[in-house]
């Protein structure tokens, strides 16, 4: 029976560690926080799954389950092919996203998400993604359906919480504050993992211990002087040890390393300590008003998509402000709904004027009543702009409806895009594209597949999907070697 060492106990090395217990090895999975911690960055996410379906058939194959004020008896949900995921994650990379790992994402996506659905995650119909209940009917538009239960928008903790109890059930040897320290190579091939308490002897080692955005050194080289201050929304075990000693056992390094997933958030939330404990909330109604830094100017188009395809770089985008900071601004028109669905526990400040606004949060009053009166007038029906730079894409309505409200955003730090270079199946390649023998490596700890941006959902959807293979292949091939 092969000997498979994981280290890092997220949904990717969830994932990676059922897989392989299942395919008949003996598993180690290492964790290098306490059990806590266990669960990563997808602990802390919105528990969103994007993946590809042929229509609401394969939907209600997966969940019964509707939010309040979901639930309808006829669904309508057109297919969201694996032509157009691919299509999607492909543009939002500018093109740079490996063609082989974009494939085997979408061809293996809605297998997945019935893989986790078996292991116990429960998953529900969501309002937040776009489905409308109109005439009795639920109308879903393509991809972005489904979210794992839970409440408010960071439910990812119950996404891990049936995997770690499937887990222990199946007998995956878990040991908790055991770092992975180093891959130990003996001339060709893996043969184990080193820890602080020794080397234990492995047929193969699936590294799934996440990006290196918990590093101060790591941001400072990597993504820039900038970075080196941020908050975290995300784990802070995330430190790239698990890249580093892969790169050491000679895989190649693969995709954009300057570069991040990045959130607009409230800066009074402090940063999680624990898995249990919510993340700092990504304000994610940035589409439904204007952002304004503290010179009371615009600086981004607000509305260039679907909120859910443009959130991970907002926080990019307030990290070129002065200060680092930016407001959200809205009227009554919408404030409602951002509180209910996308602000989380932040709270507001509100005034009955522009000017009164402008000097509760502390920016230039003249330059904020122009900046709204400008956008006001560059208003058009179908919800575009006309006349202003930076123009607002879609959803643009006039803010004239007082009092208006204002948040506090600053960015929040999610996770890293580069890392360790693999093909479909999970194998860690050295720079010249030859696999590594014995070493494996999935989700955050790699790179090649997220550049500058991805479509949302798709994160999760890769920790499920790349762990997975992994697992599997540490398996098959520790077997074929005898």
């Amino acid at each position: 029976m092969p000997n498979i060492v994981v280290a890092g106990a997220g949904l990717t090395g969830l994932a990676a560690a059922i897989s392989a217990r299942e395919a008949g090895a003996d598993v180690v999975l290492l964790e290098k926080g306490s059990r806590a911690d266990v669960g990563g960055n997808a602990a802390f996410s919105g528990g969103l799954f994007l993946f590809c379906y042929d229509g609401a058939e394969d939907l209600t194959s997966i969940t019964q389950d509707f939010e309040p004020g979901m639930h309808a008896e006829e669904i309508v949900a057109p297919p969201y092919t694996r032509e157009a995921y691919a299509a999607e994650l492909t543009a939002m990379s500018d093109g740079q996203a490996d063609p082989k790992l974009v494939a085997a994402l979408a061809e293996r996506s809605l297998d997945t998400v019935r893989w986790l659905s078996e292991k116990g995650v429960r998953f529900t119909f969501n309002r937040t993604v776009g489905a409308q209940v109109r005439d009795g009917v639920l109308h879903i538009p393509p991809g972005q359906i489904l979210t794992s239960t839970g409440e408010g928008m960071s439910r990812g903790f119950e996404v891990i919480k049936p995997l770690l109890r499937y887990a222990e059930q199946i007998v995956v040897e878990l040991r908790w504050s055991t770092p992975l320290v180093d891959v130990v190579r003996e001339g060709e091939r893996v043969t184990g993992a080193r820890t602080p308490d020794g080397v234990l002897p492995a047929d193969a080692v699936v590294i799934a211990s996440g990006g290196f955005q918990a590093s101060r050194e790591s941001r400072l080289r990597h993504l820039g002087p900038q970075w080196e201050e941020v908050k975290l929304r995300g784990t802070r075990q995330a430190t790239g040890d698990g890249i580093a000693a892969a790169l050491r056992a000679g895989a190649g390094p693969a995709g954009v390393w300057s570069s991040c997933h990045s959130a607009a958030v409230d800066p009074t939330m402090p940063a999680p300590e624990r898995s249990e404990a919510s993340p700092p909330f990504p304000l994610h109604g940035f589409w439904l008003g204007v952002l304004v830094n503290r010179d009371g100017e615009r600086f981004v188009d607000e509305g260039p998509g679907p909120w859910v395809k443009n959130y991970s770089k907002m926080g990019k985008a307030i990290m070129g402000q002065p200060g680092r900071e930016a407001y959200e601004i809205f009227d009554q028109r919408t404030a409602a709904r951002v509180a209910d669905e996308f602000a989380g526990a932040a709270v507001p400040v509100s005034a009955p004027t522009l000017p009164a606004l402008a000097e509760c949060i502390g920016v230039p009053a003249e330059a904020l009543v122009r900046a709204v009166e400008e956008f006001n007038r560059a208003c058009r029906e179908d919800g575009s702009t006309h006349g202003i730079e930076p123009a607002k894409s879609h959803w643009a309505v006039p803010l004239d409806r007082p009092p208006f409200v204002a948040y506090h955003a600053v960015a929040g730090l999610t996770f890293t895009f580069g890392g360790v270079q693999i093909d479909p199946d999970g194998r860690a390649l050295a720079s010249d594209g030859a696999p590594v023998p014995g070493l494996y490596a999935a989700g955050e700890a790699t790179g090649g597949l997220f550049y500058g941006d991805y479509p949302g959902g798709a994160a999760l959807m890769r920790a499920a999907v790349f762990g997975r293979s992994a697992g599997r292949t540490a398996v098959t091939e520790a077997l074929q070697r005898g």
